[in-house]
């Protein structure tokens, strides 16, 4: 629950910052579970509200020539005005544009737009944050999941080293852009690594698989409508080691 609060005005940050869309994962266990919280268990003071790149009024009334909504930049954010002021009125087509904002589909302009596109993800990708590990630094098994899989992880990670098997985990939580080089650098530490997700195809398994070329050791799946539990986890992994 503590996380799902970060995450919520987290997102409204990173999707005014980099002006695009924001997606929170989420999953039925949460969706419909039921948690109370004493008021100091979220932070309110660690809220803190990103507009992102504005052009304030002084910039606006210093403005030579034309407001270029979509200009061209290094990092591949344009700064962008709020409402109201005479210099900052602007259009936008859906179909690709130009800096103004107009139809333009000329070759040389869409390689310049989709450029500074593929920079903006690139400047996110840098905000990104790590994952997450929880146990041991130096660990024989390394479990990955995200989501509300970590809870019940978190306790089979805890049975395990309480019986004498050095396990950790790595949670991951920012999935995209998809931090390839710090997920890297995690697992750099890890041991034999295990991936906990609830569905079918192994999707998390799949992407880590194609950004970092990391194989896993072996994975553990559920996806009959259930969540997890640390038993559950625990007699796969038995299974897992037993055949691996």
């Amino acid at each position: 629950v503590e996380e799902a609060f970060e995450a919520g005005w987290r997102a409204f940050n990173l999707a005014e910052r980099y002006q695009c869309p924001v997606i929170v994962l989420s999953d039925h266990n949460l969706a419909t579970s039921l948690r109370d919280l004493p008021p100091e268990a979220l932070d309110f003071a660690a809220v803190q509200v990103d507009r992102g790149a504005l052009l304030s009024e002084a910039d606006l009334d210093a403005l030579e020539g034309e407001y270029l909504r979509h200009r061209i930049t290094e990092d591949g954010i344009s700064p962008r005005a709020l409402p109201g002021h005479p210099k900052a009125v602007y259009a936008t087509a859906s179909d690709e544009h130009d800096e103004r904002g107009h139809i333009c589909e000329e070759a040389q302009n869409r390689a310049r737009q989709m450029d500074k596109r593929m920079r903006k993800l690139e400047t996110a990708r840098a905000q990104m944050r790590p994952p997450v590990r929880y146990g041991p630094e130096e660990a024989d098994y390394t479990f990955l999941c995200w989501g509300s899989t970590y809870g019940p992880l978190r306790e089979a990670v805890d049975l395990l080293n309480a019986d004498g098997v050095r396990a950790n985990l790595l949670h991951l939580v920012d999935v995209w852009p998809f931090p390839a080089e710090k997920v890297q650098a995690a697992l750099a530490k890890a041991g034999k690594t295990v991936m906990v997700e609830g569905n079918h195809s192994g999707q998390m398994e799949r992407l880590l698989r194609m950004e970092t070329g990391h194989q896993t050791w072996a994975h553990i799946r559920k996806y009959d409508g259930r969540p997890f539990s640390p038993e559950y986890i625990l007699a796969h992994f038995e299974e897992v080691r037993r055949h691996g």
